[in-house]
């Protein structure tokens, strides 16, 4: 189980979020993270995932200190989708999925049929077959980002972590990609982390929700979070109102 102990989490000596208390994210649950830009969203993932901006508490994986994990262990166990892009635009779409399975293979990098199994099972799932030779850079940014969440799941982990996984997709390709890694958690026990700014999704398909609201980390359930003022408080408006009936943001008529 992934557990946080009063983290404080931000950059030097700025605390940019922190959370009193023990909390754990439990498996086989979709955990959004919302908060308005600048909150400390991808700032928390990014500790979740080795600690790097973990400036006070205690982070646990299965009961030892993230920071203690050897990293390819830890990457059997974690795998990431962040808004930085560090790979080749010259890669094959295969070869970045290949690559996924590296905490799996022998020094050498030989895949065995599991991995390929693995891969071709998840381009069918994402419907990414028809780009399985195309290169990186020919890919539209929609496209992409398919291709980004499909080698997480080729990497076959415990959980996942997501900094806005539906950002470059269509509204029908976010619901439907939101909706498969539900469906992807629930049926094989794994957790997935995710930040988001599409709220209306995050209300309407997460386990739990995450708030980050003026540096204070909270955790709630669904229906507790929307029969709560606080989503008014996170995101203040005169031009949306929060309708608790419709668990949605409208416009005023």
């Amino acid at each position: 189980m992934l557990t946080i102990d009063n983290i404080q989490v931000g950059y030097g000596s700025c605390v940019v979020a922190r959370h009193e208390g023990e909390s754990a994210f439990a498996k086989a649950e979709l955990t959004a993270i919302l908060g308005t830009n600048g909150a400390g969203k991808s700032t928390l993932l990014r500790s979740l995932h080795n600690g790097s901006h973990l400036l006070n508490g205690n982070i646990r994986l299965e009961g030892l200190d993230i920071n203690n994990w050897n990293p390819t262990e830890r990457s059997r166990k974690i795998a990431v989708v962040l808004t930085e892009r560090h790979f080749s635009y010259f890669l094959k779409v295969r070869e970045l999925l290949e690559l996924s399975r590296s905490p799996y293979t022998n020094f050498l990098g030989k895949l065995q049929p599991l991995d390929h199994e693995r891969i071709h099972a998840v381009m069918q799932s994402f419907d990414l077959e028809s780009l399985f030779d195309r290169r990186l850079g020919t890919l539209s940014d929609g496209q992409l980002q398919r291709v980004l969440i499909a080698r997480a799941m080729v990497q076959d982990t415990e959980y996942l972590l997501m900094d806005e996984p539906t950002s470059h997709l269509d509204i029908n390709h976010k619901a439907d990609l939101m909706f498969e890694l539900r469906e992807y958690c629930h049926e094989t026990g794994r957790s997935m982390i995710y930040a988001s700014h599409e709220i209306q999704l995050a209300l309407a398909l997460s386990d739990k929700i995450l708030t980050i609201h003026q540096g204070q980390i909270d955790f709630f359930e669904r229906k507790e979070l929307t029969a709560s003022e606080k989503l008014e408080k996170m995101f203040p408006s005169d031009y949306l109102a929060f309708q608790r009936g419709d668990i949605k943001f409208n416009f005023p008529k």
